[in-house]
This record gives C-alpha cells, sequence and structure tokens, in this order.
C-alpha cells in the first residue's frame, strides 16, 4: 500500500460529482451504450453474454451457465428461452443425467457474436476517447488488483446474512 493510500483514503465509488457511484455509472451507461447500438439487431448485453460463453464451452447445462453468468438459474433459463427462440441456440437432453438440457450454440449465434464485439470495440472507442494508452493500461492494470481483492474477500468470508427491509438472504461463498 503505498504512503498515500494510507495517509487520506481515496472515495473509489464517488465519481466528481461527489454524487454517484463511479463504477456503477460507468458499467451502466457502457450497458445502455451497448444494449442502444445492438438494438436492430434484437440482442441484449445479457443474452450476448450466454453466447459468448457457449461459444467458448458449447454444450453447457443450464446450471453451468448460470454459474459462469453469476444469475440464478431462473434467469439463465429466459435467456435461453429466448436465445431458442430466434434461433440463436438449441437445448439437448443431456445424455448423463436426462432431468437436465445441454445448451449448443447454432451457427447463427456465431455471427451475432462478430456483430458483438465491433460493438464492443465502438463502445470502448467511445469510453475511452481523449484517453492516452498508458492511462488505459495502468488503469486496467489497478482494476484488476482491485477485483482480486474483492474476489479474495469474498471468497474468505463465511456465509452471513444480509439483512433487506422485507426480506432475507444467505450470501454463499465463491
Amino acid at each position: 500500500m503505498s504512503e498515500q493510500a494510507k495517509d487520506k483514503p481515496v472515495k473509489m465509488w464517488l465519481g466528481e460529482d461527489g454524487q454517484n457511484p463511479l463504477f456503477q455509472d460507468i458499467a451502466r451507461f457502457r450497458a445502455i451504450l451497448f444494449d442502444s447500438l445492438l438494438k436492430p439487431h434484437d440482442m441484449t448485453m445479457s443474452q450476448g453474454w450466454v453466447l459468448v460463453h457457449l461459444l467458448r464451452e458449447d454444450g453447457l447445462r443450464q446450471s453451468e451457465l448460470a454459474e459462469r453468468l453469476e444469475v440464478a438459474t431462473v434467469t439463465t433459463s429466459k435467456l435461453i428461452d429466448r436465445l431458442e427462440a430466434r434461433g440463436y441456440v438449441q437445448r439437448r437432453t443431456d445424455p448423463e443425467d436426462r432431468r437436465s438440457n445441454r445448451v449448443f450454440a447454432t451457427p447463427q449465434a456465431r455471427e451475432i457474436v462478430k456483430i458483438m464485439v465491433q460493438t464492443v470495440t465502438e463502445v470502448d472507442r467511445v469510453a475511452n476517447q481523449g484517453i492516452d494508452t498508458a492511462e488505459l493500461e495502468a488503469t486496467r492494470g489497478v482494476l484488476n488488483r482491485m477485483r482480486a481483492n474483492l474476489r479474495d474477500a469474498l471468497a474468505n468470508r463465511e456465509p452471513k446474512t444480509v439483512p433487506v427491509p422485507g426480506r432475507v438472504f444467505k450470501t454463499k461463498r465463491n
């Protein structure tokens, strides 16, 4: 830890306006721009991530996809329903366990993922405008360290109950 960080903590969660959460704003604005650019293709970022995972490892179980996407199984099922209806994926009964399905990308999925890669490149171009390469590389390095720190903290904590007005959720260890 640098001497500066020890002396004066930096409030990373606030943007320059001191009001809005910086990381959430960046993620939200990127998602809005990404989804608006993909709208003519009737594709969302969430649906696209399902296809990306399947193109990396085709034939995943729905539960495995949910785990990789870090969302509930029911959410994954709905995403797959929409993608299947449009011909991007196929569900097939798992030969090892007839109670579960495996999901496979179709050739049509490859084509839309190519468009998604172009879209991500465009979103990056917009977001990174006016920032030099050295700054971007340093920022990526810092953000990767932050992500690793947070993952480690989550992996090393005991499951706890998170209070939410009217509801109680159990967190799980990663």
